[in-house]
């Protein structure tokens, strides 16, 4: 029975930490991401990313024009205000960089940043509370792997405070952006 339990905490502390958890129609999880997301660059690289927080967009510059734009979700307690602790599912405004691609079983792809930032851990520890962490860029659950539910989880925020795209947006932005790449989130 111990095992078991153990094993129960430290599935819902893997789920937990590994960023932003699904929310679907009717609360359904299901399965997980398997085999390889690599995807090749393309032929024109973002130099830059800014997600308007207002508009619930990703604009994709280089040499200061936008190339390409997605529509995101936010997190789910976004119209709150900006991310101030841990677990308020709230997504960050700040400027930061992408610090790792990797697969995801849960969310396809993600593109974690560099959250927090100086300022963000000084506003936290002014507070007493922890600023979080493990913040990505990400596709979407995989109850949602073949987009049939892309005009749900875009007509909402529901992230634990991450920046979601749909799969295919997803894979096309993981072949325009390099890890180092800046990133702005701002409201």
């Amino acid at each position: 029975m111990t095992n078991k339990i153990t094993l129960v905490l430290a599935v819902a502390m893997v789920w937990f930490l590994s960023g932003c958890g699904p929310s679907a129609p009717g609360g359904t999880r299901g399965g997980t991401y398997s085999g390889s997301c690599s995807q090749p660059m393309g032929g024109v690289i973002a130099d830059s990313i800014v997600v308007d927080k207002s508009d619930r967009k990703m604009y994709l510059y280089r040499g200061g024009s936008v190339i390409k734009t997605f529509p995101v979700s936010l997190g789910a307690n976004d119209y709150q205000g900006p991310k101030v602790k841990q677990g308020d599912k709230r997504t960050p405004i700040g400027t930061y960089r992408i610090i790792n691609k990797r697969c995801h079983a849960i969310k396809y792809m993600a593109m974690t940043i560099s959250y927090p930032n100086a300022s963000d851990v000084a506003r936290a520890k002014a507070a007493g509370v922890n600023p979080g962490s493990l913040i990505t860029v990400h596709g979407q659950p995989h109850w949602n792997a073949d987009g049939h539910g892309d005009a749900y989880t875009l007509s909402k925020d529901w992230t634990d405070g991450c920046v979601a795209l749909t799969n295919s947006g997803m894979r096309e932005l993981w072949s325009m952006v390099r890890v180092g790449t800046p990133i702005t989130l701002r409201q």
